[in-house]
C-alpha cells in the first residue's frame, strides 16, 4: 500500500510541475524481453525512483522492490520475475553510460539524462536502439509497391541507403529497389514521378543502389549510365541544376554520387563542381539553396559533405562552414529540425568533428512510432527517418558500393563492405573484442565509418562488424578477418574471400579528314 500511494503522489506532481526530460531504459538481458526505452518528464526535484516507477506503470513492468528507509530508500530486487541472483547476476543502476555511484532513490537526474537500469550487461546503446526502431518504421511503413513512405524516389533513395546499413530486410530492399528501377526514365536518369529525369533524384537514387550492392552498369539504360545522364546537367558555372542553373543541394547530391561510383569529377568550362561550391559561400560560412541565397543548415551540411567526397582539405572556408552549423545549435545541442540534425552529424563525420553531443540530442526528437520528421505536425517521414538512421549509426555519406561475400572482380577506387558476424558461443563474456582485417594494406581501410572494436559480446550474442575500403590499387587479394578479445588464448579466423581489384581498359585513335 505504501508503494503505491508513493506512485499516485508522483502522477499529481507530473500534472503541475513537470520541469525536465529524461530517458528511462530497462535494459533486458534476453530477446525473448524487449529492452523499453522511454522519456518522461518530471518535476526538477524528482528522483530516479520516480522516473523508473512511471516507466515501469506505462508498460506494465512488474517491479519487486524494498524499501530500506529514507537513508537507504528504494532498492530493486527484480523486475519481471528476473530477479538478482548474487553475487553472479544483478540489476545495475547505470547513468549516462556510466555506473551510478548512489541508489536510485538519491539519484536526481536533470534535464535530458538517460538512466537506466540493466541486469548483468553493459549500458544499452541508445543510438543503436535508436537506430534499430527508425530502421524499423522505414520497414514498416512499405506499401505493395515497394515504396516506403510517401516521399516517392526521394524517400525510397534514402531508405535504402538506411537499409544498407543493416544485414536482414532483403524483403524490402528488394521491393524498394524495385520501385526504385520502376521509376527510371529512358534516358537513365531518375526523378518524382510524372516529373521527369533531374540530377538531384538520379544522383541519390544511384547512391541508394551502389549502397545495396548494385553496380553502375546493373541500371544503364541502353549503355547510357545514371552518372552520363547526370553529368548531362553540368553548367558551365561546374554546378549541377535540377530546374535550370545549378544550386547547392543538385550539385552536392551529385558530388556523392560522382564519389560512391568511382567517377572522376567532371569538368565544364574549367569549373569543376567544388569550384561552384566553394564559390557560394556566404561570409557567415554557411551556404545557401542558389549562389546569393541566405545559409541555411541543410545545405551547409550538404556542401561540407560534397567538398569532402571531392578530397578537399580542411581549410577556413570548410571550417567556417562547420563553425556556421555549431553557432546554429541550440542549449539541448540540436539544430533547427530532426533531417538537419541528422545531416550535421554526417557531414562532422566525415571531417572528424565531434558530434556525439548531435546524436543525444537527436535521439530526442524520435517520435513514439520510431520515426522522425522536421515537421513533427505531420508524423513521421521516410527521407527524415532514413537520414537520422544514418547518422545514429555513427555512417557518413556516400556508403558503400558492394559488399564482398563471393569471389568477383571489383573496380578500383570502388568503396567495399565487408561484414564480419561474431558469435559468442562460450560460456562468459567477451570483453575489448578487436577485429582487424588481414590481407589488404592499410591505407584501404576508412577507420572512421568502420566498426573495429566491441566493448563486450555476450554468450549467445552475436555482433556484426562493418568495415569498409577503398580499393586503391589494382591486384589480386585474398581477405580475413581475425578476432581477438580479453578473455581469448587465441584469435579467431574467419573464413577468407577472394576478389581481384581490375581498372578499365580504354582505346582511343584520331584521324584528321
Amino acid at each position: 500500500m505504501k508503494q503505491a500511494l508513493i506512485v499516485l503522489v508522483f502522477f499529481i506532481l507530473i500534472g503541475f510541475a513537470a520541469a525536465k526530460d529524461v530517458t528511462v531504459v530497462f535494459n533486458f538481458p534476453s530477446e525473448n524481453h524487449p529492452d523499453i526505452v522511454e522519456e518522461v518528464s518530471l518535476p526538477n526535484d524528482a528522483n530516479a525512483f520516480n522516473a523508473f516507477m512511471a516507466v515501469a506503470s506505462s508498460n506494465s513492468l512488474d517491479l519487486n522492490l524494498a524499501y530500506y528507509g529514507e537513508t537507504m530508500g528504494w532498492f530493486v530486487n527484480g523486475i519481471d520475475g528476473l530477479n538478482n541472483n548474487w553475487p553472479d547476476a544483478y540489476w545495475h543502476f547505470w547513468v549516462n553510460g556510466a555506473e551510478a555511484q548512489v541508489g536510485i532513490s538519491s539519484f536526481v537526474p536533470l534535464n535530458n539524462n538517460t538512466i537506466e537500469l540493466g541486469y548483468e550487461s553493459m549500458p544499452l546503446n541508445l543510438n543503436e536502439t535508436a537506430f534499430g526502431r527508425a530502421i524499423d518504421w522505414l520497414v514498416s511503413n512499405q506499401k505493395q509497391s515497394g515504396e516506403i513512405g510517401n516521399h516517392a524516389v526521394w524517400g525510397n533513395s534514402f531508405a535504402l541507403m538506411a537499409l544498407s546499413l543493416v544485414e536482414d530486410k532483403n524483403i524490402s530492399k528488394q521491393k524498394a529497389i524495385e520501385y526504385l528501377l520502376s521509376n527510371q526514365y529512358p534516358n537513365a536518369g531518375f526523378g518524382y514521378p510524372g516529373f521527369g529525369a533531374d540530377a538531384g533524384h538520379s544522383a541519390v537514387a544511384t547512391m541508394a543502389l551502389l549502397s545495396n550492392g548494385k553496380s553502375m552498369d546493373n541500371f544503364d539504360k541502353n549503355g547510357v549510365t545514371t552518372i552520363d545522364y547526370i553529368i548531362t546537367n553540368q553548367q558551365n558555372d561546374g554546378g549541377f541544376s535540377s530546374w535550370g542553373s545549378s544550386d547547392i543541394d543538385s550539385t552536392s547530391w551529385a558530388m556523392l554520387a560522382f564519389a560512391q561510383s568511382g567517377t572522376d569529377m567532371p569538368v565544364k568550362n574549367n569549373n569543376a563542381p567544388v569550384d561552384f561550391i566553394l564559390n557560394t559561400q556566404n561570409i557567415d560560412g554557411g551556404f545557401g539553396y542558389n549562389n546569393g541565397d541566405s545559409s541555411k543548415e541543410d545545405y551547409t551540411a550538404e556542401s561540407l559533405l560534397a567538398l569532402k567526397a571531392a578530397g578537399k582539405e580542411k581549410n577556413s572556408q570548410v571550417s567556417n562552414a562547420i563553425g556556421f552549423l555549431n553557432s546554429k545549435k541550440n542549449p539541448e545541442n540540436c539544430l533547427s529540425n530532426s533531417y538537419t540534425t541528422a545531416l550535421a552529424i554526417i557531414a562532422f563525420n566525415a571531417w572528424g568533428e565531434p558530434y556525439s553531443a548531435f546524436q543525444d540530442c537527436l535521439r530526442t526528437q524520435q517520435l513514439t512510432d520510431g520515426g522522425f520528421s522536421r515537421d513533427n505536425a505531420n508524423g513521421s517521414n521516410s527521407v527524415d527517418t532514413a537520414m537520422a538512421a544514418i547518422a545514429l549509426k555513427g555512417k557518413t555519406l556516400p556508403l558503400s558500393i558492394s559488399s564482398v561475400d563471393t569471389n568477383g572482380q571489383i573496380p578500383v577506387n570502388s568503396i567495399i563492405k565487408f561484414s564480419v558476424k561474431i558469435k559468442n558461443t562460450g560460456k562468459i563474456k567477451a570483453s575489448n573484442v578487436s577485429i582487424a582485417l588481414e590481407g589488404l594494406p592499410p591505407d584501404w581501410i576508412d577507420t572512421e565509418s568502420s566498426t573495429t572494436y566491441f566493448s563486450s559480446i555476450l554468450p549467445g550474442e552475436t555482433k556484426t562488424a562493418v568495415i569498409f575500403a577503398r580499393a586503391k590499387t589494382q591486384g589480386n587479394f585474398s581477405v580475413y578477418a581475425e578476432v581477438s578479445a580479453q578473455e581469448t588464448m587465441q584469435s579467431a579466423i574467419s573464413n577468407s574471400l577472394a576478389f581481384e581489384t581490375v581498372s578499365a581498359v580504354l582505346e582511343a585513335s584520331i584521324s584528321m579528314e
